[in-house]
């Protein structure tokens, strides 16, 4: 049997594994933090030997500067409205496919058709851009919003991953109940597993918005013209081959992270509830 600690011993373990914990948080957020101060610092200030660590003054030039030499409205529209029908239609489907999963076992050809959607977790990405562009052209949706929101949003990972929470906290018997009180599949599925699969779905939804908002390969491959670039895409056709205004490209990755960072801040005891599922037993 293993000894027990005493409570200094336990005492010290803790403040040691905060220590290790606090420095490893601090590694992490000092390229958000050095991105912020950067934001309202000029083009020197960005580059002076030793660093500043705070802009002296504050500026916001940088911010005034992006609004004038690029369509940044237009922009934040194009990925508010391409991110967010992203992740409805995400949730939906996966969702939906989740609970079929999950429910209906005896559905012919259940598990091959599961093993089948986890087998195209293997395939790379970079693999399916030119059969997925080609499909795109096939349906008119080059520089549409339909070529940005609707691939990927049946993605393999995300039906895994509600079919997982819904198997192990949807009982069957109170599906069953619902059958006999006369309810329909899709009733089910909206008045009683959308609701108990919040959690997960608020997770989910995260990491979808995350993915979505961030996208740049696919939206330079499918979007053409200015009015339909998106806030990655603008930011990053501010580099230029002669020069490069840093303090603008600063300014508009923390307009890109800040959507980001309020949408983990509103909905993180969704979303922690949603990882944590499932990790401690009953």
């Amino acid at each position: 049997m293993r000894p027990q600690r005493t409570p200094l011993q336990r005492t010290i373990g803790r403040t040691c594994l905060t220590i290790v914990l606090s420095l490893l948080a601090l590694i992490f957020l000092f390229p958000f933090y050095w991105l912020f101060v950067s934001a309202f610092k000029t083009q020197a200030q960005i580059f002076t030997v030793p660093p500043d660590w705070l802009p002296h003054p504050a500026t916001v030039r940088n911010f005034v500067d992006l609004y004038r030499e690029t369509d940044l409205p237009r922009a934040l529209l194009n990925s508010v409205v391409i991110s967010g029908g992203h992740v409805l239609l995400s949730l939906f489907l996966c969702s939906l496919a989740g609970y079929a999963f999950a429910k209906f076992p005896q559905a012919p050809g259940h598990s091959k058709l599961f093993a089948f959607v986890l087998g195209t977790m293997m395939i790379p990405g970079a693999v399916t851009l030119i059969p997925t562009f080609l499909v795109m052209v096939k349906l008119h949706w080059i520089n549409t919003y339909w070529a940005m929101i609707i691939p990927g949003a049946a993605g393999a990972f995300g039906i895994f991953w509600m079919r997982q929470y819904i198997g192990a906290n949807v009982p069957d018997d109170l599906i069953h109940a619902a059958r006999i009180d006369g309810c329909g599949e899709f009733g089910i599925y909206w008045r009683i597993v959308l609701p108990i699969a919040k959690p997960a779905l608020a997770a989910l939804g995260i990491m979808q918005l995350i993915s979505s908002w961030n996208n740049l390969m696919w939206a330079f491959i499918v979007l053409r013209t200015r009015d339909m670039l998106t806030l990655p895409v603008v930011i990053y056709l501010l580099q230029g081959e002669m020069r490069t205004p840093y303090g603008m490209l600063m300014a508009g990755g923390l307009l890109t992270a800040l959507p980001l960072v309020l949408a983990f801040l509103l909905f993180q005891k969704q979303f922690i509830s949603g990882i944590t599922a499932g990790a401690i037993k009953q």
